[in-house]
């Protein structure tokens, strides 16, 4: 042994000693496993001869309410597809089957279900394992489901498809059985295989002569095992305990009948009841409205189509993102890490403008049962009626050619005096549209939205008057209206820091809970725009934090649709920055869809009906 190893094996050792004590005391989490070894532990080059062994992962989400996945015309049904097709991109993917579970009360044609089980079928453990390294559908629970259980069975390698070899001509049912054995009963083979073939006969002698049962499976499950990198004696036995048996029975969904199986598990409960195990065995058993999908391999090769030259978050989504998992699964953390630090040096050293957007994502595998992904803050609620809060009203203004120059600054004069008058009245700015030089926009801010109620007459007749005595608009007036934290205003009421401003306006479906999606995926959008926690780092822009938000209503939709309107407000260094930032974005969501892709396209699925943004240069004597 190298002098190296050695102190290797003495840290190690002195590290698990520090360990014990802490796991005496401490319920250890678990993560899963296969054959008692964590899916983090083996790198593809440790793997052994039991990495080629099939395995069936089986995962059950407990949906949030109001949660309809069925629905491909809405949010939520939009995302599991997208996580779906994500995941049938992963090399190893045999089959995808999944449904909701079903209410016992009501028959299948009548869905009411809080939970959606899924299977996944893997070639080989190795594919399992980039299963659990990826994102999966880490994003789609933090954004739809209360809870997860995520666990895995090795099959047969005759047994690698349990229901996806099966063409349907109608739905199927399935009954999912599940029983628990007390683990020291169950740690007895002769105990398992005796288990195995009183169900087996079961099964023949229950369902004889019916027509509906189409297969009949059964697992032994894998326990997870402890995340603690040195587990204890105890922890390791537990990780190498098969005591959860778990049969699948497929139906035809036309001739469902839930009787046979209720006979089915008395008649296995009154088999089992004289076990000599200090506990019974535990069954229970839920039904499936199975769905069996396999997206299409070749929507997985198509290359990335997107905008030459990239100018806004808005023509960044009207891409396409392509749903394909990364080669480097294990090491993606890592090279994303290094790829951010590299950046900040070149940031520093000026050989860039700013540090590129930082990527971040959970993987699959740490998603097990009782343990919730962190998720980025939800945007504020009541925003509008909080004294915290400015109220701003934006003044859209499209000028007759030739008139800017003289126009603008005299037209911004002209309401800043006459609202400026009127009671609840903070501050006014106006800026240029960089993209529309023709096009300014007039910022009103009210102490909040209840002090401009009584000034709303009058100020109403001052832009009226404005649109009526003017011959230099080319349009007429648009407006919208955002809110602004008092803190954040700091900057612009005082020097006038802030020089460039984009006002992103989101068109998103109605609904509470397509708000409380699109709050979820523009916060993570938000967080890559912070490139470092260091101090000193130059950043290219900044989300304002709590400004903008919801409008209260769309006035004068051409459309006459009833989308929401969110309005995300970004400040700017440059407009060099901005165009570097959205080019890096761009490559590094070709680079990596978990990184980077998918919170873009969690925006492009969310915000249904389109995006717009406008990219302003705040005018000096603005304030």
């Amino acid at each position: 042994m190298s002098g190296y190893d050695e102190c290797a094996r003495q840290l190690g050792e002195m590290e698990l000693q520090t360990r014990l004590p802490f796991q005496s005391y401490v319920p250890p989490r678990f993560c899963p496993a296969v054959d008692g070894v964590l899916w983090s532990r083996i790198r593809p080059a440790e793997e052994d001869d039991g990495s080629q062994s099939p395995i069936l992962s089986i995962l059950e989400f407990t949906l949030m309410p109001g949660v309809n996945v069925h629905d491909q015309s809405r949010p939520p049904g939009k995302l599991w597809d997208a996580a779906l097709r994500y995941i049938g991109s992963i090399p190893g993917c045999c089959a995808i089957e999944w449904g909701p579970r079903l209410d016992r009360d009501n028959p299948p044609t009548g869905i009411a279900y809080t939970s959606i089980l899924c299977t996944l079928h893997w070639d080989t453990t190795a594919a399992w394992r980039a299963f659990q390294y990826s994102l999966g559908f880490t994003p789609l629970v933090g954004m739809l489901a209360s809870d997860v259980s995520n666990c895995c069975a090795k099959l047969s390698a005759s047994g690698a498809r349990i229901f996806g070899g099966q063409r349907r001509d109608g739905a199927a049912v399935v009954d999912v059985v599940s029983v628990v054995l007390d683990a020291e009963d169950a740690s007895f083979p002769t105990r398992r295989s005796a288990l195995e073939d009183d169900w087996n006969t079961l099964v023949d002698l229950v369902t004889k002569g019916h027509d509906g049962l189409r297969h009949s499976y059964a697992v032994w499950l894998e326990n997870n095992a402890s995340s603690f990198l040195g587990p204890v004696q105890a922890e390791a036995a537990a990780a190498t305990r098969l005591n959860h048996f778990m049969a699948f029975l497929a139906w035809d969904g036309a001739q469902y009948d839930s009787h046979p199986i209720e006979e089915l598990c008395d008649r296995l409960r009154g088999s089992l009841s004289s076990s000599q195990a200090p506990n019974g065995p535990i069954i229970s058993r839920k039904a499936v409205q199975l769905v069996s999908e396999m997206p299409r391999q070749e929507d997985y090769h198509d290359p990335p189509r997107h905008p030459l030259a990239p100018h806004s978050l808005a023509s960044i989504l009207k891409a396409d993102f392509p749903r394909q998992c990364s080669a480097d699964l294990a090491n993606l953390r890592e090279h994303a890490q290094r790829t951010l630090d590299c950046s900040i040096n070149d940031a520093r050293a000026r050989v860039r403008l700013f540090p590129a957007p930082r990527g971040s994502f959970i993987s699959q595998g740490e998603l097990y049962e009782g343990r919730m992904p962190m998720i980025p803050g939800r945007w504020r609620r009541g925003g509008y009626f909080n004294r915290g809060y400015h109220f701003v009203d934006v003044v859209w203004i499209q000028l007759k050619a030739r008139a800017p120059k003289t126009q603008g600054p005299h037209i911004y004069t002209r309401l800043k005096n006459e609202i400026g008058a009127l009671p609840g009245f903070v501050q006014a700015f106006w800026a240029r549209d960089v993209q529309d030089k023709a096009k300014l926009a007039v910022l009103i801010v009210w102490e909040d939205q209840q002090a401009r109620g009584p000034a709303l007459h009058e100020y109403s007749r001052i832009l009226d008057d404005l649109a009526a005595s003017s011959v230099h608009l080319a349009a007429p007036l648009t407006h919208q209206t955002l809110t602004m934290p008092r803190n954040g205003m700091r900057p612009w009421l005082g020097n006038g820091r802030v020089k460039y401003l984009e006002l992103v306006c989101f068109r998103v479906q109605p609904g509470l809970l397509e708000r409380e999606l699109f709050e979820h995926a523009y916060a993570a959008f938000a967080n890559m725009t912070k490139a470092s926690d260091i101090a000193g780092i130059p950043t290219a822009c900044s989300v304002i934090k709590d400004a903008g938000g919801w409008q209260l209503a769309e006035p004068e939709a051409a459309d006459g649709s009833d989308f929401q309107l969110f309005t995300g407000v970004l400040t700017w260094q440059s407009p060099e920055a901005r165009q570097e930032w959205y080019e890096e974005l761009v490559r590094l969501s070709s680079w990596s869809y978990e990184m980077f892709g998918h919170k873009l396209d969690a925006l492009k699925i969310l915000a249904a009906g389109g995006v717009t943004a406008s990219f302003l240069e705040m005018q000096k004597g603005y304030y």
